[in-house]
Order: C-alpha cells, then sequence, then structure tokens
C-alpha cells in the first residue's frame, strides 16, 4: 500500500494562545507609494468620523453600534482600522440608510473588531516576521468555561515593504493621530468570525472525507485533549488548515489502495477503507500535514515556494515541512492563488484558488480549501 506513514506521531497537538478574525475583499486596489502620516490633535478619533466625508458610512456603523461616546473618550487611546466609504460600498452598504438599518449586534461585531484599545500601533510598529501580529480588539465572545475574563476576538496585521494587511485586506493609508488614537484606512470591510474550526469544516459537506481521516487519525491518540479534533474546537488555538476536498481524498485513497478503490465507488467505499483499512498513525500524520500552528493568510505567504512547518513537525522535527506560495495580483496587495506542495506530491502541488477557497476564517484559525492530498512520506 503507498503512502503509510513511517512515523508514528508521538508529540501532542500544540495549543497556541491566540484568536482570530475573518477578512474580505480580495480585490485589485491602488498602492500608495507609502505611508501616509498626518496629526489633528484638536479632534477625537469621533471627531474625525464626523468631519471627514470619507467616512460617512463607518461613522453611520459606530452611532449604531453604540460606540459614538468609545471613540470621544479623550481618556482612553486606540488604534482604529477604518474602512473608507470605497471599502463600504464594495462590500454592498451604499448608503448612511442601509448601515443603520443593520442590527446593533452585527454593527456592534463589526466596528468593535476593527477598534484595538489601550495603544496606538503606528506603521511602524507593525513588524514583517512571518505570519503576523495579533491584536486583542474591544470584541469580546464571552467568558469561557473555566477562565475568569472574557475572551477578546484578535484582528491580525501583517507588513511586507510599505503594504500593510489587516487579516488579508490591504491598508491603504496610515498613521492619522488624533487626541484618543491613530487611525489607519483600509480598503475592506474586516469582520469578525463566528464560527470554530470544527464547526466551519465539519459542516461543510465538501470536506465529510476529510472529516473521516480526521476521525481515524485521532483513533492513534488516546488521550482526548490531545486529540485533533479538540484542537479544532479550541477557541484558544490558532491554526492554519489545508483542507482537502472530497475529490481530493478520492483521488489519494485511490492512489493508496493501489487503484484497488476506483474513482467511480461509491462514497461508503471510501469511507469504509479511511475507518478500517487505512492505518490511523497514517491518517493521524496526513492530517498533522495539513495544519499549520500558527495563522497565516493568504497575503503572508511568499511569492516564491517556502517551506513552513506544520503540527507534523511537534512528531518529526526534522522534517522539512510543506511548501507554501501566494501568486499575487497587480500591485502587490491581493492574492489570486495559493499552491501548496507536499514533499512526495511528485512537483504537482495543490492549489486554491478564488473566489472563495482561500481565507475563510474562524474563531481559531483559517482554512484554506486545497485540491489535493498533501504527502509528506
Amino acid at each position: 500500500m503507498k503512502y503509510i506513514l513511517k512515523n508514528i506521531i508521538k508529540q501532542a497537538l500544540p495549543v497556541i494562545i491566540c484568536i482570530l478574525a475573518i477578512a474580505s475583499c480580495n480585490k485589485t486596489l491602488e498602492r500608495f507609494s507609502s505611508p501616509i502620516a498626518t496629526t489633528q490633535n484638536s479632534l477625537t478619533i469621533n471627531d474625525f468620523l464626523i468631519s471627514d466625508t470619507n467616512y460617512s458610512l463607518l461613522n453611520a456603523l459606530v452611532i449604531r453600534a453604540g460606540l459614538t461616546a468609545t471613540l470621544s473618550d479623550k481618556n482612553n487611546t486606540f488604534t482604529l482600522f477604518a474602512p473608507n466609504n470605497a471599502a463600504f460600498r464594495a462590500a454592498g452598504f451604499t448608503t448612511t440608510a442601509i448601515v443603520s438599518g443593520l442590527p446593533v449586534a452585527s454593527a456592534a461585531g463589526i466596528a468593535g473588531y476593527l477598534l484595538v484599545p489601550g495603544r496606538e500601533y503606528t506603521f511602524a510598529d507593525i513588524p514583517t516576521t512571518f505570519p503576523n501580529i495579533q491584536l486583542p480588539t474591544t470584541l469580546s465572545i464571552g467568558v469561557l468555561p473555566g477562565t475568569p475574563v472574557p475572551f477578546k476576538l484578535t484582528i491580525f496585521p501583517s507588513k511586507s515593504g510599505t503594504t500593510v494587511w489587516v487579516n488579508n485586506v490591504a491598508a491603504l493609508s496610515f498613521d492619522m493621530h488624533f487626541q484618543n488614537g491613530i487611525v489607519h484606512t483600509i480598503s475592506g470591510i474586516v469582520s469578525p468570525p463566528s464560527l470554530l474550526l470544527a464547526q466551519m469544516i465539519y459542516v461543510d459537506p465538501q470536506f465529510t472525507m476529510f472529516d473521516s481521516l480526521i476521525a481515524r487519525g485521532d483513533a492513534a491518540q488516546p488521550n482526548p485533549a490531545l486529540k485533533i479534533d479538540s484542537a479544532l474546537k479550541n477557541p484558544g488555538a490558532n491554526l492554519t488548515v489545508f483542507a482537502p476536498t472530497n475529490t481530493a481524498v478520492k483521488a489519494f485513497i485511490n492512489a493508496a489502495s493501489g487503484g484497488a478503490i476506483p474513482l467511480a465507488a461509491p462514497d461508503a467505499v471510501f469511507f469504509g477503507f479511511i475507518r478500517t483499512s487505512f492505518p490511523a498513525t497514517s491518517a493521524q500524520g496526513i492530517v498533522l500535514y495539513h495544519i499549520m500552528g500558527v495563522r497565516a493568510f493568504s497575503v503572508n505567504f511568499p511569492s516564491t515556494a517556502t517551506f513552513f512547518p506544520t503540527l507534523l513537525n511537534g512528531g518529526v522535527p526534522t522534517h522539512p515541512g510543506v511548501s507554501v506560495q501566494s501568486f499575487f495580483k497587480t500591485g502587490g496587495l491581493s492574492v489570486d492563488s495559493i499552491k501548496v506542495l507536499g514533499v512526495v506530491n511528485g512537483g504537482i502541488p495543490a492549489t486554491s484558488k478564488p473566489p472563495s477557497n482561500f481565507d475563510k476564517n474562524a474563531v481559531n484559525g483559517v482554512v484554506h480549501i486545497i485540491d489535493k492530498v498533501l504527502l509528506p512520506f
């Protein structure tokens, strides 16, 4: 049987404290040649939103969210990632009436997720290290069992040269200073996540066979807390999942069975093979190879193929990892597709293409849908 792993994974899944964001907009954007910095110390952030007509839709969102007093408070400091009117219109929010008609909870979620309290994060404060930094926002999803404080959702700025992204949305200008904080203009609306990775992957019908591989792999882990399923359900995890479709898993099983299971076989045959014939340690290794222990959006990967460690490296530290390459659109502010290559995929990469196959964001990670199973050995 081909593609059976030679290594038993001995190390548990890492649980890395972090939270996540969901991002939008993957369009071609105008690049600003350099950061734009201004100082308007006579104004609060709220004054700015009221006075600048380019942000009238964001101002309507702030009003609907009940954040006017917060952004008027001169005793606090904030970093605001501010979509301009063009960003709102691109997302379908074309008038203040539409924005003002949003449910209060929805408006509060979107606005609160764009707002980082307690510090001004300037252009210079955002590092170029992979993959990004994470900043707790004002948006909370409540107190988790066993914890005493509210769980804050986190937003993820990153930088490459003079380009800054917030999750996968490009910033257009930076460092507008006001009495109570700093504002960066962004090109799209960055919406907060609502699902865990488990909820996102398990309910999607195109991942049912990947789900089966996860379950089979977890059979090799006797400690329930260390199962892959537990990591996908952990709100405090911070993961990147390259999720193969059912078609991709079928092609893998066809090869793994030496052709004994034809591609045209009923789905039940594939599920039966995974559950009873495919070694649990092999399934575990395959799944671990599809998960990175950090959150990486499409814009965080380089334009040249580069190897990154996966959770498989927890048990096989010398493994080179998985090769990932992003193909940027003209201007370099957004991504057209991602190619992911396993070390024994014969040089044929898996591909994740738009419009919605990558940067699918959850509370505890991000999913990139791929069309091949990644093979580590």
